[in-house]
């Protein structure tokens, strides 16, 4: 049971001192006429006395009062009435033996309703720190029993049973007082009085706050109103102010999380827009498409911004969460172990992953096998080429690739690209060098070398920060069974990535066609289709074939020394690549991809009208060309092939056929 307030602060005393003490008494206007009318019936001058002891006791002339209803014993000992205001008087000077004696004579001279309610009051007036004795208790329990029981009892007697109910720390018994109090006596100060201790002691603050203020419409004195809600002001959890601010700040961070949202679909359709603006003759990103650039980036930066603010909510209702139902599984007096558990794990996991995800730093590695261009001549004129015909720096370093890649990127640390002096890299898979022509190979090159005039490959460090942060939290909840439908931080993990990927993508498809922009006025649009058309068809061949040939050597135990030459006994089926080709062709983008649709890329360079103007002479040439030697190229990438296979699945492939 919860404890009910003892006499310390809402005290019985304070119910006798604040509220008329005529009422607690029991004593009722049109009750004492008729009682003092029957004693003047048989002494007029104890009827006289009797008067003036009630108005000595109303205005708390107590002295006086027991003086006076002392001398109507003496006249008219069997008028009990006179026995049982006495016994009132002297418990409101503290003298309690006196007056629970005085109190139980009135009780045994007639076992009337008042009679029982003033040894009810006596008994419950207690000094602070005082508690009822065994016997006494059981009194008091016998006493209010009768009372809740009896049909009929005037209401403005009830509220000394709710003050036996604290005495006796009895919920239920106030419980059903107030209820009848607040049925029988809806407007009265003792009720609101009452249903404010009941709310107290229920933990119901609502109902705390509404009685208190409807006690104080009633009458309730101010020293008293103050000196009460400031104990509500103590006993209040502060687990509910918590739960508004963290619904306020919850609610704001929605909203932001929506805006988000919301800004980076209107961003995407303005890119398409834009996309389709006439430009001027080159791919400078002005205009809308420029205003969409910087949109893009200041809704991108402070992605990364709300991303950071948001961790320390995600972990806040985690904690809370998880401790919630710890607590819950507590205080409901079982504890599921299994439960209580997988809780605890829950939260400790999404802690490591979120610590994780904030340490995590990608190791500056070359994306590569670097290719030293000063033994490719032909390959280093054209990349100084096609970059004079952009106007841009060329790359620094060409990094080759077992696949199909074909790529720019810049290293370094922001303030070294800000001064142009970052290392500028071109990464080339070997197996995007099959079947190209020279003039669609610098068609590419100028749409990559595009991205560097545009400056797409500066900056943006901020975003791969949190992109990288984000899988990393994502990867180690995953590891650790927290990737569930219950846990808020994969919640957040799942929604602000798909926010950010769409925001960051839509960014990434409107520097794609700008960079495409770039290629169609360097070297045509016919070239650059071209181009991009034969990347994406040796992209699906090429996984085709090494898939085919990688399978076949290691279950038959072949050796593997060129996997570009090596010609699988199980034939690809062209059919099927032909239609993987076309899908890819036209296969429409979703929100999430970084690159528009070919088919709209290749729409869009042709409405520029643009021929080319770089040098086309050598354009039907093999890119091959550019190489000294594609054999041992080919060979180097294989090995690099063998290499992974070995590392990642203990699969040793031998360069040649053993004796």
């Amino acid at each position: 049971m919860r404890h009910l307030p003892r006499p310390s602060g809402i005290l019985v005393l304070v119910l006798i001192g604040a509220l008329a003490p005529a009422v607690l008494a029991g004593e009722l206007e049109d009750f004492t006429q008729r009682i003092t009318e029957e004693l003047r019936s048989i002494d007029e001058e104890a009827a006289a006395a009797f008067e003036q002891a009630n108005a000595a006791r109303d205005r708390e002339d107590l002295a006086e009062a027991e003086r006076l209803y002392g001398e109507v014993r003496s006249r008219q000992p069997q008028f009990f009435h006179a026995t049982r205001r006495l016994c009132n008087v002297l418990a409101r000077q503290g003298r309690r033996a006196e007056s629970l004696s005085l109190c139980r004579e009135a009780l045994g001279a007639a076992a009337t309703t008042e009679n029982r309610v003033g040894l009810l009051e006596a008994l419950t007036t207690l000094e602070e720190g005082k508690q009822l004795t065994s016997p006494e208790r059981a009194e008091a329990l016998r006493l209010a029993g009768y009372l809740e029981k009896t049909e009929g009892i005037d209401p403005k007697l009830l509220p000394v049973l709710c003050q036996t109910s604290i005495a006796v720390q009895d919920l239920d018994m106030l419980r059903r007082c107030v209820r009848r109090l607040e049925r029988e006596t809806p407007d009265d100060l003792s009720t609101h009085y009452f249903a404010w201790v009941l709310g107290m002691s229920e933990g119901d603050f609502a109902t705390v706050e509404r009685a208190l203020e409807r006690a104080r419409a009633a009458g309730l004195p101010e020293d008293v109103y103050q000196s009460m809600l400031a104990q509500v002001q103590e006993a209040r959890p502060i687990t509910p102010k918590l739960l508004r601010i963290g619904a306020w700040i919850g609610a704001v961070w929605l909203v932001g999380l929506l805006a988000l949202f919301v800004v980076g679909s209107l961003l995407s359709s303005a890119a398409l827009r834009a996309a389709r603006q006439p430009p001027v003759r080159s791919g400078e990103p002005i205009g809308l498409a420029g205003g969409l650039r910087r949109a893009y980036r200041a809704v991108l930066w402070w992605s990364c911004v709300y991303y950071y603010l948001s961790i320390p909510i995600v972990l806040a209702v985690v904690v809370l969460a998880g401790g919630g139902a710890i607590y819950g599984f507590l205080s409901i007096g079982r504890v599921p172990i299994k439960l209580v558990l997988i809780a605890a794990i829950i939260v400790l996991v999404t802690l490591w992953a979120v610590l994780k995800s904030f340490f995590i730093r990608a190791r500056d590695e070359d994306p590569g096998d670097r290719l030293d261009t000063g033994g490719h001549p032909r390959m280093r004129a054209v990349l100084d080429e096609v970059a004079g015909q952009i106007g841009t720096r060329p790359v620094d370093n060409v990094y080759i690739t077992p696949g199909t890649d074909l790529a720019v990127m810049e290293r370094g640390g922001i303030l070294r690209q800000l001064r142009g002096a970052s290392e500028r890299c071109l990464i080339l898979g070997v197996g995007v060098l099959e079947g190209m022509k020279l003039g669609p190979f610098k068609a590419i090159l100028a749409h990559e070398y595009g991205h560097f005039s545009n400056r797409d490959t500066a900056g943006g460090g901020f975003a791969l920060v949190v992109r990288r942060s984000l899988l990393t939290m994502g990867h180690s909840l995953a590891a650790g069974g927290a990737a569930t439908w219950y846990n808020p931080a994969w919640w957040f993990v799942n929604g602000f990535y798909r926010i950010f990927l769409r925001i960051s993508q839509g960014a990434s498809r409107l520097q794609e066609v700008l960079a495409d922009r770039w290629a169609a006025f360097a070297y045509g649009a016919q070239a650059f289709e071209r181009g991009l058309r034969h990347v994406i068809e040796r992209a699906i061949r090429f996984d085709t074939h090494s898939g085919s040939a990688l399978e076949e050597v290691v279950e038959g135990g072949k050796p593997l020394a060129n996997l570009y030459t090596y010609e699988p006994v199980k034939r690809s089926d062209e059919a099927s690549i032909t239609g993987a080709v076309a899908e890819a062709l036209r296969r429409e983008p979703s929100p999430y991809d970084s690159h528009p649709s070919p088919a709209m890329r290749f729409e869009l360079v042709h409405a520029l009208d643009a021929p080319g103007e770089g040098n086309m002479a050598d354009a039907e040439e093999d890119a091959w060309s550019l190489f000294r030697d594609r054999d041992a190229l080919e060979r180097w990438m294989t090995d690099r092939v063998r290499e992974n296979i070995a590392a990642a699945h203990g699969v040793n492939i031998p360069r040649e056929a053993t004796p």
